[in-house]
């Protein structure tokens, strides 16, 4: 074992979304700051998100004629979340979240010229408050990458790439460092104090199923798109010291998640994502069923919320989205990163999606009880022809009659982990007496998307307060 013998003013674990603004807010500050990651460049999931930001009373909103402030950001994300999230925090990220934007804007970052804008992804704001760069959460990394390059080549900011936290080194009850893993084997860190935003654990399948509860009876299976390195390695380091978890419960998954290699636990939305997460974007051409053949909502409808707390009623919390030849041509793919060709292709390997001459042999190639989908089946393309369904599907323009047939199987995803750390107002980690422990920070996804949306998505409530935070801890631990 390797012990660094430098005394940091602030040891930050993660270079992504929350640690790379809390480095260069406490370098800015004169801070000397190390950074811990565990990939070989930073980012972390910034190379994946789709960069989604919200933020009440910036200057794009003012320039475009659009009246918006903190606090009505705040009434709103807690009417989405069911008040049900921490308002301290809520609190803090919102007033914090327009300065970010700014922020961004001021460095450059290239926005999408239609942002702000409303977004259906999620249950929508009232308000035209969502922001996104061109290539998603890639073009906050890049707009950030100057400065995070000036500061280490000023050598504010020393950065250890490939190294993964194993524990915090804590003497006297207070946090003196980290230890961390890299390849020619362990290193001490020490520093006054420490960061935690190494994220969530949506990538963890044992750390996964041992915080998450039962949800309708059902032991959630983990479909995850979450980028690798999300496997929660500060959260168990800091539970290791009696750190708090807190809001496992709330788990929601998302919708559209393709299990491409069957077994795997793995989706990949950025190459094979279903578009049944809103209908606001696409229309249905097919019918949902589990796996007792039955439908269990109407598949246009426009609560993204809603869509999601049904998946969780489902047996295995998983569907198939059926539909037939003509479902299969028409329109927009059903996968938004496939074309006709791919569906085909993926049909005949069935592995994740199938195709059969008749309903009873689609039903015998993926499991699907074949009395209750000739019956679905059947009820439902009587209801399109007299234009009345039972679940109150409003577009019935298309039937099921036209083979060959298809179902694409979906699973309940998560793309990120709503459980996490417990945090104070000023951001520290709360041991299980609810007691800060002392010079221990968190600031991400490793506090839980719960923490910031309850159980529920709202846009932008997870990576704007990632930015928030990570600003929030660089200026007071500088200080």
């Amino acid at each position: 074992m390797q012990a660094a013998s430098e005394l940091w003013d602030i040891i930050i674990v993660g270079a992504g979304s929350a640690g790379l603004p809390c480095a260069l807010t406490a370098a800015a500050h004169g801070a000397r700051v190390l950074v811990v990651e565990k990939a070989a460049e930073i980012g972390g999931t910034l190379h994946w998100s789709g960069g989604h930001l919200s933020a009440g009373g910036t200057r794009r909103q003012r320039e475009r004629g659009i009246a918006d402030n903190p606090d009505l950001h705040f009434a709103e994300v807690m009417r989405i979340a069911q008040q049900a999230a921490d308002p301290a925090l809520v609190r803090l990220a919102v007033d914090e979240a327009p300065h970010v934007i700014d922020w961004l804007d001021a460095l450059g970052l290239p926005w999408d010229p239609i942002t702000p804008r409303l977004v259906y992804g999620h249950e929508p704001y009232k308000i035209a408050r969502t922001y996104y760069g061109v290539d998603g959460g890639r073009s906050i990394l890049e707009t950030l990458r100057p400065s995070w390059d000036e500061h280490v080549a000023a050598r504010q900011i020393t950065v250890l790439f490939e190294h993964t936290l194993t524990a915090l080194l804590v003497e006297g009850g207070v946090v003196s460092g980290i230890r961390a893993q890299n390849a020619s084997g362990t290193v001490e860190l020490r520093g006054r104090r420490v960061v935690l935003t190494s994220g969530g654990y949506a990538a963890n399948h044992k750390l996964f199923a041992e915080v998450t509860p039962t949800v309708n009876g059902i032991v959630p299976k983990l479909v995850s798109t979450a980028r690798p390195t999300s496997t929660g390695d500060g959260i168990i380091a800091a539970r290791q010291h009696g750190a708090q978890l807190r809001n496992a419960d709330k788990y929601l998954a998302s919708l559209g998640g393709l299990e491409l290699e069957p077994g795997s636990g793995w989706a990949d939305y950025q190459t094979a994502w279903a578009m049944v997460f809103t209908t606001s974007y696409r229309p249905p051409r097919e019918i949902y069923v589990n796996t007792r053949g039955e439908r269990f909502m109407a598949e246009d409808e426009p609560s993204p919320d809603r869509r999601e707390r049904l998946i969780l009623q489902q047996p295995e919390h998983k569907f198939w989205c059926v539909f037939d030849e003509r479902g299969l041509t028409d329109g927009a793919p059903l996968v938004k990163q496939w074309n006709e060709a791919e569906l085909r292709r993926h049909a005949a390997a069935g592995k994740c999606m199938w195709q059969a001459e008749t309903l009873a042999e689609l039903a015998h190639k993926t499991g699907i009880d074949k009395a209750g989908l000739l019956a679905t089946v059947e009820k439902f393309n009587l209801a399109a022809q007299m234009g009345e369904d039972a679940w109150g599907r409003r577009d019935l323009q298309y039937t099921i009659t036209q083979p060959p047939y298809y179902a694409l199987l979906t699973h309940a995803t998560s793309l990120l982990s709503f459980g996490g750390l417990t945090v104070n107002a000023n951001l520290q980690v709360l041991n299980e007496a609810g007691a800060p422990i002392p010079n221990l920070y968190a600031a991400g996804e490793i506090l839980g998307a719960a923490a910031l949306m309850g159980q529920s998505f709202c846009g932008g409530m997870s990576l704007t307060p990632c930015l928030s935070f990570g600003r929030i801890l660089g200026r007071r631990l500088a200080a």
